[in-house]
């Protein structure tokens, strides 16, 4: 702090640290010496933080070089700057300030360091943000209100100046005032002389706040002006016609006898009170508005409905009036006898003897009460349209005819994964609109804009700001003004991307079924030629037997007996087939997993076949490791190798090979222990070999002896397998015959 006391006494210091406002002391060079209480309350920052360091820890980015520069240069030449900032905390949230930077001087008036008070105007920003962006909610107060309102666009001249206003919104009562009606699209100077709106006035207007009169010759009327620029390039004009209490006015400064003719019947409230405030004279119109007689209001104290706020503000405005500043305006918010509140708008006058002392005062006022009500309502209406918009379960966005959101609710951010509304104000609807929902994005909103739709509903992707996506149904409408043209756009948008899902697993499912039906109604179909044959021939043959047995010798009677063995040994092994893949596809098969030896699991399996192998002189080889063990479904893998040697017998000519080996492989870093069943048969047609193992492709072939089978065999070996997480593969060549491979995950090693 010793770096300080030399710039500003101790005692000051102790006061700037009680300050309400910021307060931050610089060195000449932009070093912090000293930070007050507030500093550290509203920016986060420590003194120890702050201390030593540039002022440049708050900056935002937002202001450019020449702000700077023209900072620098005004307190570097000893004078005071003043100016607005948007500054950063520390935890980054962003802050408006109103600030006064003046140069601190030593006894010699040498510039030692630089103090600057800073006011927080976040708030005030905030507001007026929000005013703008609510504009179109103020429809019902601007076309209701009795007072004329004209908006402007800024007209300007070649070299950037403003020359004139062009109207492009009028409310009907400023078409009353005026007497003409269509007065949007024209330039103020064929509606006002130009003596009211000069040059110089309309850049004053543009600059802030501006109230003044008028005379309009054209109408003969008297016309109180009120104007604020609002949004980016906009000005608002208030304005009433003042005539009758300005005729009033001037017919008072003419004449007392022509002064009380006239504002008996004045429609403006008249009254005349003294240094204390009693009232000394009072109108018609005061009467009707106050709801009393002359005799119970003269004598009254002008404070007398005024609240005790009310009543000091006002009191200390009619003792400022002078000879030099002899009126003030003001606004009041009044309680009548009869407990009915009124707002009312006065211009008080102090009236001078010939020597320039006040001897009394003079008031002329309207009431306004209704506008006030209409404001009153149009605030609670909002607040409830606020409340009700951030708590809807759907996205609400309002959108600018560029494409550019300019008002979003709470769960709009929600849904786009954003924190803050100016977040996405910055960015257009087609940038959070997935690429393949553009075009139709695009042209929809075209026919929106151009009046062909009056509205559209669209299901499409919407980005969130983590750049995932989601489903939304976005319903989209347009917002017009008066005469019809669309302004802006709002969208409701809600999540359906849970519908969509359900939507596409219903879909997946529908043609998984309708796969499937279509593929067991094809397998039926084999399965009932199938079965039908082996029964004919079982009927046939023991209907012969049955009715001409003794005519038939020991050996016919055996081959009939052998032939309905076989269709007997045919069907079964149909029927064992079907009732497995019936249980696959219930869900009913258990995996009973065991230590198997495949050896000797692959010997049993050939035995069963030998007789079957020996009719064709097919020579079986079981080539499997005696040592492998594998954990696998006993039933489930006999079954395998049974189907698979019984179709390498079948499609192998007589004379052939039939070899069942094993080998380990690693595959994706996983062991797998592979079996193979290979023949040296026929072979399988290359255009047939994706066809093997899907149920919807069964095609049934006779083997090398006219053997019969369904085809279902191979497809329930691929699923046996998959019920033990392996998988199954075939490899076959025509004329050199066919290798079907089995792989099986190692567990045991």
């Amino acid at each position: 702090m010793g770096s300080v006391n030399h710039i500003l006494s101790s005692q000051l210091i102790q006061a700037l640290n009680y300050s309400e406002s910021i307060v931050v002391l610089t060195d000449v060079t932009g070093c912090i010496l000293y930070v007050n209480d507030t500093f550290t309350t509203k920016y986060g920052y420590s003194r120890q933080e702050a201390i030593g360091n540039n002022p440049r820890i708050l900056n935002t980015g937002y202001h450019n070089k020449a702000f700077y520069e023209d900072l620098w240069d005004t307190i570097r030449s000893g004078h005071t700057w003043k100016g607005i900032f948007r500054n950063r905390t520390k935890s980054g949230h962003l802050l408006w300030e109103k600030a006064t930077i003046s140069p601190v001087k030593d006894s010699n008036q040498k510039v030692t360091g630089y103090i600057a008070i800073k006011e927080d105007v976040t708030r005030q920003r905030e507001l007026e943000k929000q005013i703008e962006d609510d504009k179109f909610f103020l429809d019902e107060l601007f076309n209701n209100a009795p007072v004329g309102i004209l908006i402007f666009d800024y007209l300007y001249d070649q070299h950037g100046d403003v020359k004139n206003l062009m109207v492009v919104k009028a409310n009907p009562f400023a078409s009353k005032i005026l007497g003409r009606l269509g007065v949007v699209g024209l330039p103020t100077s064929t509606i006002f002389p130009g003596d009211i709106l000069t040059v110089d006035r309309l850049v004053m207007m543009k600059e802030g706040k501006s109230s003044f009169e008028g005379f309009i010759g054209n109408l003969n009327k008297y016309l109180r002006f009120r104007s604020f620029p609002f949004g980016s390039d906009k000005l608002c004009l208030f304005f009433y016609d003042v005539t009758p209490y300005k005729h009033t006015i001037e017919a008072l400064e003419a004449s007392e006898e022509r002064y009380f003719s006239l504002v008996e019947d004045a429609p403006a409230m008249i009254c005349r009170f003294n240094h204390s405030g009693e009232l000394t004279y009072v109108n018609q119109q005061f009467c009707k508005e106050m709801d009393q007689s002359r005799k119970e209001l003269v004598g009254r104290n002008i404070f007398d409905w005024m609240s005790m706020q009310e009543r000091e503000s006002t009191r200390a405005n009619i003792e400022s009036l002078s000879s030099q500043s002899p009126m003030v305006e003001m606004e009041h918010k009044i309680i009548l006898d009869n407990d009915e509140e009124k707002w009312q708008r006065w211009v008080y006058r102090a009236l001078l003897n010939s020597e320039g002392a006040i001897v009394e005062y003079q008031s002329v006022g309207m009431d306004f009460t209704r506008l006030k009500v209409a404001e009153e309502a149009l605030r609670k209406n909002r607040n409830k349209l606020d409340a009700i918009v951030n708590n809807t379960a759907a996205g609400i966005g309002v959108m600018t005819r560029d494409g550019y959101f300019s008002l979003v609710n709470e769960k709009f951010l929600n849904l786009m994964g954003y924190n803050q509304p100016e977040e996405l104000y910055k960015i257009s609807n087609l940038e959070i609109t997935h690429p393949e929902f553009r075009d139709v994005t695009i042209n929809k909103m075209d026919q929106l804009k151009n009046g062909l739709i009056d509205e559209f509903e669209l299901e499409k992707k919407f980005i969130r700001k983590d750049g995932s996506y989601f489903w939304g149904e976005l319903h989209m409408s347009p917002i017009k003004n008066q005469a019809g043209e669309v302004e802006d756009f709002i969208g409701i948008l809600t999540d359906i991307s849970q519908r969509k899902k359900y939507q596409v697993q219903i879909q997946e499912s529908e043609a998984k079924l309708r796969e499937s039906n279509a593929a067991k109604d094809k397998l039926f179909s084999i399965i009932a030629h199938d079965v039908r044959n082996p029964f004919n021939i079982i009927l046939g043959f023991s209907n012969v037997l049955k009715t001409n047995l003794h005519q038939f010798s020991i050996e016919e009677v055996q081959q009939f007996v052998d032939q309905i063995y076989d269709a007997s040994e045919n069907v079964y092994e149909l029927l064992s087939d079907l009732l497995l893949w019936a249980k696959t596809q219930l869900g009913q098969l258990a995996v009973n997993k065991e230590d198997l030896n495949i050896n000797e699991l692959v010997e049993h399996s050939c035995k069963s076949l030998l007789s079957h192998a020996n009719e064709k002189n097919i020579t079986l080889n079981n080539l499997v490791s005696k040592s492998l063990i594998v954990q696998a479904d006993y039933e489930m893998l006999k079954m395998v190798f049974r189907n698979l040697i019984h179709n390498a017998i079948k499609f192998t000519e007589s004379g052939g090979t039939v070899r069942i080996d094993s080998h380990s492989e690693v595959l994706d870093n996983k062991k797998f222990q592979v079996l193979t069943v290979n023949d040296n048969g026929i072979g399988i047609k290359a255009e047939k070999l994706n066809k093997l193992f899907d149920l919807d492709r069964i095609e049934t072939e006779n083997g090398t002896s006219n053997e019969k089978g369904t085809g279902l065999g191979l497809h329930l070996c691929r699923e046996l397998i998959d019920n033990h997480k392996g998988y199954m593969k075939v490899e076959s060549e025509v004329g050199v015959g066919t290798k079907f491979l089995i792989y099986l995950p190692d567990l045991i090693n």
